[in-house]
């Protein structure tokens, strides 16, 4: 039996291995699974779909603390989880005619972890003679070749798999329920409030971020911009100095220099030769893919595990910086060769020297992430295309030649005065001819100007500028931040970085601390602030990783969290109804913010609400005197996507605005949007944009 991770994962693993690359598909219900013939083995391919098994509390009760679990099929823990127990099922039948197994899950700690879960208890079996096959893609060469050349399970792999479960589970479960019954045991009703080990240190840095942001102080400054005229051209120029810090002086340099001739003193040039940048490992590229497309961690990777699952990339969830010597670089350009879009660069590479650039980072698991040089058998989505595209042309760009810039600088004096003219120039493209699109080259030509020239200072003014407090994180800025930390893993930071959203602890478009996330970090930090440390999380990877290397035992690790845990449990036990109180108080005022509106327009009495039909399951908005009867004021809603009240009037019918959040598109309305005079003018707009886009696509 041969076990794989996902159900186009067994379908392409069981293709490659069949010796007529022809499996037989069988069908068992909604399930299925694949026969085939790997020269005189007869092999059977099932797939899990993710985790089989999680973790179950073995005492009962909904309180804290509880220490102990054991591994139980997932639709135990997850009622929604009806789809997994066919899949168990399945495999517990076939793995009785077996005669040995073969783990082809993903080689991560995840992959390692649900192979094993699902050897001991799906199959019952001794994963000790079990057999692995370890690749990198999911290419017919590599899949065969790991066939081959199969060997053991990595058990330290496993073991600190195990241990972050363990460790994650024992604190999410049980710091969950502590401030969830908090709230119960002060207000009666029952909100889920979550926290985990590597949750609470994110949400401190936003935290940390916002006070940062709340008590910086903006200075002013001045700037002077001057208008140079050289033979009747116009010229932009620098003052030396890019701000100044008292307004006097800025007018005097403003008075001394207007209308005055400036002498041009010397004219510097700088090269600067730039090598291509690394491969990309996962953290880079969703740096990128958020730089270029806006795209969000977690999507980035959705998007690239899904081109892996379909051959077109090496496996996604990697540190490394580095391609193997092994790797066959010219196959991967001759495939990419017979592709349109990539077909000049991929032979022009393959003239000279193939030797890619290599970056510093490694990975014991796999190598950076490239192309496999195969050609894409369905049409990929526009976001698939994008992210391919991004890969494939970073990828070319290893071989490229370094990028060679001149960097020209003119000094023009003016009594005691310097201003400069700066120019750039792109003297060899190099590499960033097959960047393409994901280079910037900032191209900025010199004016055609000689030492010793006459400028004339036409225009110069002076600007008043307040300095700028620290940025508020964006997904990629956070994301990178866990990274250096070294918090959580590569596959897990970008839904550690969604869920401080989805959890209503920030809010807008950057990491804004609601007021919720702020009760949070508060009665934490309050009352028990380990839960906040990075240094007790870091600590804990640190010991996994370990594990992982064989030198600390799974056991010593699980009994220190415990001892920690429980300390931190029975200290927030003491301080209950205080904890409680504080939440209830960021609780109501956060409801207060995301769903109150202001005063109602028709009865003056009520307060305007976002709603929720018991019925239906709608959203609408209404007036808080709707339920006596009093007031039957309404507003209808977008049924999609997230909302958030705005401070802000329409400037058309002066309702409550609002922003509505839907994946990657965000757009403000008003909640009279449906009869407001000014929103139906935009929506008409939009549906003739849209017809005349429909009209040109279809040639009309």
């Amino acid at each position: 039996m041969v076990l794989t991770e996902k159900p186009s994962a067994a379908k392409k693993i069981a293709a490659a291995l069949d010796n007529t690359q022809s499996p037989k598909e069988i069908k068992r219900g909604k399930v299925v699974y694949y026969e085939c013939k790997k020269e005189n083995d007869e092999l059977v391919v099932v797939y899990a779909i993710g985790h089989l098994f999680e973790l179950q509390q073995t005492e009962k009760g909904w309180t804290y603390p509880r220490l102990e679990s054991k591994w139980v099929p997932k639709y135990e823990v997850d009622k929604k989880a009806i789809n997994i127990k066919p899949i168990i099922n399945l495999i517990q039948k076939l793995s009785k005619d077996v005669d040995g197994f073969i783990i082809a899950t993903d080689y991560d700690i995840e992959g390692s972890l649900i192979g094993y879960l699902t050897l001991k208890y799906a199959c019952k079996a001794d994963p000790m003679k079990a057999h692995r096959m370890l690749f990198s893609s999911l290419t017919d060469a590599d899949l065969e070749k790991a066939y081959e050349t199969r060997g053991g399970l990595d058990f330290p792999l496993i073991e600190a798999g195990h241990v972050r479960h363990e460790v994650d589970w024992l604190y999410g479960i049980n710091m969950t329920r502590a401030l969830t019954l908090a709230i119960k045991n002060v207000a009666g009703w029952f909100k889920v409030i979550s926290t985990g080990r590597v949750q609470g240190p994110t949400l401190s840095f936003i935290a940390q971020r916002e006070k940062e942001i709340n008590l910086f102080v903006p200075t002013p400054y001045w700037t002077i911009h001057v208008i140079g005229d050289h033979k009747g051209n116009e010229m932009e120029l620098e003052y030396f100095k890019k701000q100044l810090s008292s307004k006097q002086d800025a007018n005097r340099i403003v008075d001394d220099l207007i209308g005055q001739d400036a002498v041009v003193d010397v004219i510097n040039q700088r090269t600067v030769t730039q090598p291509p940048h690394p491969p990309f490992n996962l953290s880079s590229l969703q740096a990128e893919a958020y730089r270029h497309f806006g795209f969000k961690p977690s999507r980035t990777l959705a998007i690239a595990q899904s081109l892996y699952l379909d051959a077109l990339i090496s496996y996604p969830r990697t540190n490394s910086e580095m391609l193997p010597s092994t790797l066959d670089i010219k196959g991967i350009l001759t495939g990419l060769g017979g592709m349109k879009d990539y077909a000049y660069m991929a032979k022009t590479i393959l003239k000279g020297n193939l030797v890619p650039i290599q970056g510093k980072k490694t990975d014991p698991a796999h190598p950076s992430i490239h192309p496999t040089g195969e050609k894409p058998t369905k049409h990929l989505s526009p976001s698939d295309k994008k992210v391919y595209d991004l890969i494939v042309r970073r990828f070319l760009s290893l071989f490229g030649e370094p990028l060679i810039k001149n960097h020209q600088r003119a000094d023009i004096i003016c009594g005691s005065y310097r201003l400069y003219v700066r120019g750039l120039q792109i003297v060899k493209q190099g590499w960033s001819e097959f960047y393409g699109p994901y280079f910037k080259a900032g191209e900025k030509v010199l004016p055609n100007i000689d030492q010793g020239d006459i400028v004339r200072l036409a225009s110069v003014n002076s600007e008043n500028k307040y300095t700028q407090g620290p940025a508020r994180f964006n997904p990629a800025s956070l994301l990178k931040l866990l990274e250096k930390e070294n918090l959580g893993t590569k596959a897990t930071r970008s839904s550690i970085v969604d869920s401080v959203k989805s959890r209503g602890y920030t809010q807008g478009e950057k990491f804004e601390l609601s007021n919720l996330g702020f009760a949070v970090f508060e009665t934490l930090s309050q009352f028990i602030p380990d839960v906040l440390s990075p240094e007790m999380t870091r600590q804990l990877e640190i010991e996994m990783e370990k594990i992982q290397e064989g030198t600390e035992k799974r056991e010593n690790v699980i009994r220190g969290a415990k001892t920690s845990l429980l300390k931190q449990l029975a200290e927030f036990k003491s301080k209950e109804d205080q904890i409680g109180e504080t939440l209830v108080e960021g609780l109501q005022r956060y409801w207060k913010d995301t769903e109150e509106l202001g005063p109602c327009p028709k009865c003056n009495d009520g307060i305007l609400r976002i709603v929720k039909s018991p019925k239906s399951g709608k959203r609408f908005v209404g007036c808080s005197n709707y339920k006596g009867g009093k007031c039957d004021q309404t507003f209808p809603l977008p049924q999609k996507g997230t909302l958030s009240p705005m401070d802000s009037t329409c400037p058309y019918c002066e309702y409550r605005m609002i922003t509505v959040t839907s994946g990657k598109r965000v757009w403000t309305t008003c909640i009279n949007w449906s009869k407001c005079p000014g929103r139906q003018d935009d929506l008409k707009a939009l549906d003739d944009r849209r017809s005349k886009k429909k009209s040109d696509d279809i040639g009309g």
